[in-house]
């Protein structure tokens, strides 16, 4: 149950890309927690298409990865509230 919770929220956080377009030290954040995954899963598609290789392979992106970009996204959302 837990786990179809984190899985659908980082599938949301990755639907518009928005997350992995972060600027600054929140950008730097998610690229250096997700750089081994997108290395091994998605190594083979444009920059642009990331977020929807990552989203394809929800099941094997690390959980540091995971954890990362739901963190900025509550940073995000607590930014605009």
């Amino acid at each position: 149950m837990i786990r179809s919770i984190v899985v659908a929220g980082f599938a949301i956080a990755l639907s518009t890309g928005a997350v992995l377009a972060q600027s600054g030290p929140q950008s730097e954040a998610i690229r250096s927690a997700c750089k081994d995954d997108v290395e091994r899963l998605c190594s083979t598609v444009e920059p642009i298409a990331v977020p929807e290789c990552l989203r394809e392979h929800v099941d094997e992106v690390s959980d540091g990865c995971k954890s990362t970009i739901a963190e900025v996204q509550r940073e995000d959302e607590a930014g605009h509230d």
